[in-house]
């Protein structure tokens, strides 16, 4: 099987460096330096898996006669560009691996609905600054066919990436599964640039927990309104925290709180670590787009409003190094 993916930082390398250690073919799409680190060096990964690994890497905008499954694991506010750079590709299959749901749109608006699939990643790492990627969680990275597809069966192409050590499900509701984890991730985004500590830490105290439960419980209304089923998945329960009343919303996530203080004391939200470090945020595709489907449908939303307001202006601070 043949798959391009579209960026190389900690999710396209982890990617990138399986697929091609288990014997499919993979070309890279990086710019700069990154492009000039990976023909130097190759992928480099630690953590869960260790790969020292040569790649084929290419620039935005070269030719790809044969694209096969297309993947893109540039960040929300990076898809645009990159989608333009590569407008021209007619890839089997094409899903992307970034936050929220808005990427399935642009998705089909460049490549057409019959070649989109929905993913939702929860696998992570960090690209340091000497290329090496840690790669610290492999939970689970469903992939499923949306509305209108017809490309190359889901469960092939699952299949492969399982095989080759991501965690990777085939799904049949992919929406559900997307949505599901949006609801939840909105809110622990959201609470993690505005209290700037630990995962735990927030999530445990009542206050913030209050306003984490408000955005989940607007998230899943909106959900509700386009017609999307929900489901109880981590890292929150949103369909419970949803129908509970406040008070007993509000223990749900202090004790999702309690359990990372214990388990995982040092969790940081990537949206914290890219806030800390200067790094755009991706407010405006994740929590803006919530904002401006709620006001589309009518779906009373004044938290997740207030919140991307507040956020989107603390992305405009000077920070960082």
């Amino acid at each position: 099987m043949q798959f391009t993916i579209v960026g190389a930082g900690a999710l396209g390398t982890i990617l990138g460096a399986h697929l091609i250690a288990s014997g499919q073919a993979v070309t890279l799409v990086a710019r700069g330096a990154r492009a000039a680190q990976l023909r130097t060096q190759g992928l480099r990964l630690r953590g869960l898996r260790d790969f020292d690994l040569p790649c084929t890497v290419v620039e935005p905008g070269a030719a790809i006669p044969a694209p096969g499954i297309l993947i893109y694991t540039v960040k929300t506010y990076q898809m645009d560009e990159a989608l333009n750079a590569l407008a021209t590709l007619r890839p089997d299959a094409v899903f992307s691996v970034a936050n929220g749901v808005m990427k399935n749109e642009q998705l089909m608006a460049v490549h057409g609905a019959g070649r989109v699939l929905g993913c939702m990643a929860n696998v992570s790492g960090e690209l340091r600054t000497d290329g090496v990627v840690e790669f610290t969680r492999n939970v689970r990275m469903p992939l499923g066919p949306l509305p209108g597809y017809r490309g190359p069966a889901a469960a092939d192409i699952a299949a492969a990436i399982d095989a080759a050590g991501v965690v990777t499900p085939a799904v049949d509701d992919i929406e559900s599964a997307e949505w599901s984890k949006f609801a939840g991730w909105l809110a622990m985004f959201s609470l993690a640039v505005i209290a700037r500590t630990t995962t735990g830490v927030y999530l445990e105290n009542a206050g913030l927990a209050a306003v984490g439960v408000k955005l989940a419980k607007e998230a899943v209304a909106l959900a509700t309104a386009r017609g999307i089923t929900l489901v109880d998945q981590s890292p929150i329960p949103v369909v419970s925290v949803a129908q509970a009343e406040l008070p007993a919303a509000v223990e749900i996530l202090r004790d999702i709180g309690r359990n990372l203080i214990a388990q995982a004391p040092t969790h940081r939200m990537s949206a914290l670590q890219d806030f800390e470090a200067g790094r755009r945020l991706e407010v405006h595709e994740t929590l803006g787009y919530a904002a401006r489907e709620a006001a589309r449908l009518g779906v009373p939303a004044p938290t997740i409003a207030f919140c991307y307001e507040l956020v989107a202006g603390l992305d405009t601070l000077p920070r960082g190094a």
